[in-house]
């Protein structure tokens, strides 16, 4: 155990003026880092249960320089013309999102010989498939340098140099990269190759395709295979031949399947080949926007805030997608905080971020699939349930006991409930058992004279200074009153009792101990033990703001009133009052907390400060960051926060359905 006034933080690194990249993917595949400058994709991965995390397919360093190592692109646009000369493109990607989450990059293309015309990129991972599409288009062909037509080579160009397995943290994955051209799928394949097949690419074109395949020593090759230990490289390229006249327009789709062997991607490139752009692209549309708040928005709401919208779809999309996923050697469900290597705790479960975070998203958009989430939940993790962080497979990452993460579940599960009258889940063993399993470790927390509960850390993951916190037990409150409610609803009146009763002891006991004299009068402390040592604090991941959103208390009440004063008073060392984007943090990251802004917002007591925060700040490219610079709003901690996107896009739609004007 640390000693008394010891507390071992383990603090995020912070960011200085990130360059945020375009991202999509799908269940099955993540394109978490799409540069904006030139459309290169510098990394792909796929989920792998097998490794307990990524598998990335990247770019090799580039060569040692001053600052952190580099990589160059996996994977890039090339167009060139017709004897091969590389074409010009720029000077500039100008990018939008269909569906807004389908990126979609214009530019212009000069060649050697004088042709010039518009490339149009999009990036497309059709939702339900194991793979995504790059379309390649050019039109608005300036006259012809030579006759009436002019010729170019469309395609891509691509430099692997390592396979990777992220948890956390990035290393690289001791296989064989392996790349070989499948002439009966009319497709190049790229495998990571252990003692068997890791994982595997295919690409394939809709038009006929060419390619070229070289090892690190630069010669062509029909196949290659690169060394375990990430020495090598292996350039590949492939591309197609366009003939364009003036008025036309030409287009080509480079697909490209993923799966758990060579076999099973090579065929997938050609399944997706057969359903075909257009189908695959108004699918994903169709399904992106049946589940978008904007659906559920009135447009004139939607009027006094532009931009917002927008960017709460944006952000759901982005939880849907990399907070959850599906392994590509098991199938099977997983979430994770993100699957973009750039957050700092990437590809690992936290109760409270799925549950508390990306939970209410998934509910208010897909409730199936929000059942699926619980279910997958209770099945997977809760034999480490409220423990700090857990590998995607349920097997104990990073111990410490977490109060909040203990009830995340069950808050959930009274969530969905509510919203769905749907009480069969309660018929799941999982959740049966997860269920007696939230009681049995709450025995041995009690404290011995009072319903309180105690906790080894806090909802920021770090060391508490007093084991009795505030919003912990209130969100246990909610866990036992969402239990009695449930009960209820199923005609279970023992059990109804006894969760109603344990929620209300709870309730006492906070009101009556977890309440002190500060700055402004009686209000909540943050922690205490009971014995008359306090702590007034807050904490983003875990505010005291959150007490009336769990409706354990009304917003009028002066103790709360109190508290939200000192959150939002110089009595707060982590009040940030100064900057363009004002705000609070804490101890864990004292910049201002996105998510401060948004606790403000579901609490119901949001100024224009949260909201210029949450709608106008740049973040991580208008996607959920942990904390930003005051001054600017750029990203700070905590870039491509993907559980968090839930919880920011809900809060960015409530604050449109209830009227907030946004200039």
């Amino acid at each position: 155990m640390q000693s008394e006034g010891e507390r071992i933080l383990t603090v995020p690194e912070e960011m200085e003026d990130v360059e945020s990249p375009m991202v999509t993917g799908n269940e099955w595949v993540s394109l978490p880092d799409i540069s904006r400058a030139d459309a290169g994709i510098a990394t792909l991965n796929l989920i792998h249960m097998g490794s307990r995390g990524l598998v990335e397919w990247v770019g090799p360093e580039k060569p040692p320089g001053h600052g952190r190592p580099e990589r160059v692109p996996f994977l890039a646009p090339h167009i060139a013309g017709n004897e091969g000369e590389a074409a010009k493109l720029g000077p500039c990607f100008a990018w939008e999102r269909m569906g807004d989450w389908i990126p979609c990059a214009r530019t212009r293309v000069l060649t050697a010989s004088g042709d010039q015309c518009t490339l149009t990129l999009i990036i497309c991972a059709p939702v339900g498939e194991r793979g995504f599409v790059v379309r390649l288009e050019l039109a608005d062909l300036a006259q012809p340098a030579h006759g009436h037509a002019a010729h170019f080579r469309v395609g891509l160009a691509g430099r692997w140099g390592t396979t990777l397995n992220t948890v956390f943290t990035r290393r690289a994955m001791h296989v064989v990269n392996h790349a070989f051209y499948s002439g009966w799928t009319k497709s190049l394949v790229l495998e990571a190759r252990g003692a068997s097949s890791v994982a595997a690419l295919a690409v394939a074109c809709s038009r006929p395709m060419e390619w070229a395949l070289s090892g690190s020593d630069g010669t062509p090759a029909e196949a290659v295979q690169e060394p375990a230990d990430g020495s090598g490289e292996i350039g590949f390229s492939v591309w197609t031949r366009a003939a364009l006249e003036p008025g036309q327009t030409w287009a080509a789709d480079f697909w490209f399947g993923a799966n758990a062997d060579p076999d099973g991607a090579a065929t997938t490139s050609v399944h997706l080949r057969r359903v075909g752009y257009q189908a695959a692209l108004a699918h994903t549309l169709g399904w992106l926007k049946s589940r978008s708040h904007s659906s559920r928005v009135p447009g004139a709401m939607s009027d006094r805030a532009p931009g917002a919208m927008p960017r709460a779809d944006y952000n759901l999309h982005f939880c849907r997608f990399f907070a959850h996923g599906r392994a590509i050697d098991t199938e099977e469900l997983v979430m994770l905080t993100s699957r973009s290597p750039r957050y700092y705790v990437s590809a690992a479960f936290w109760p409270r971020d799925t549950f508390l975070w990306a939970f209410p998203a998934m509910l208010a958009s897909d409730p199936a699939f929000a059942r699926e989430v619980l279910v997958t939940g209770y099945s997977r993790h809760t034999a480490n349930m409220g423990i700090h962080a857990h590998y995607i497979d349920g097997v104990l990452l990073y111990p410490g006991f977490e109060l909040d993460q203990h009830a995340s579940y069950q808050v959930a599960l009274g969530d969905y409930v509510q919203r769905t009258g749907d009480v069969s889940i309660l018929r799941e063993p999982a959740v049966r058992a997860g269920l007696a399993k939230f009681e049995e470790t709450l025995s041995g927390l009690r404290h011995p004279e009072a319903a309180l509960y105690r906790t080894f850390l806090d909802p920021s993951d770090d060391p508490v200074r007093y084991p009795y916190l505030t919003y912990d037990n209130a969100l246990l409150w909610r866990a036992f009153s969402s239990l009695a409610e449930i009960a209820r609803k199923v005609g279970d009146d023992v059990a109804a009792s006894r969760y109603a009763g344990t929620a209300q002891q709870i309730r006492t006991d906070i009101c009556e101990r977890l309440v002190a004299e500060g700055p402004f009068g009686p209000m909540f402390v943050w922690s205490a033990d009971l014995r008359g040592g306090f702590e007034l604090y807050d904490d983003p991941p875990g505010s005291l703001l959150l007490l009336p959103y769990y409706d354990f208390i009304d917003r009028d009440d002066i103790r709360y009133v109190n508290t939200v004063k000192y959150v939002s008073s110089e009595h707060n060392p982590y009040r940030v009052a100064h900057g363009d984007y004002p705000g609070a943090g804490c101890a864990h990251a004292a910049r201002p907390w996105p998510m401060h802004a948004c606790n403000m917002v579901m609490a119901g007591i949001a100024d224009s400060e949260s909201l210029e925060l949450i709608a106008k700040a740049p973040l991580d490219g208008e996607l959920a960051c942990e904390s930003v610079h005051e001054i600017g709003g750029k990203a700070a901690t905590g870039g491509a926060f993907a559980t968090f996107a839930g919880y920011l896009s809900v809060a960015l739609a409530q604050a449109v359905m209830g009227g907030a004007t946004i200039a």
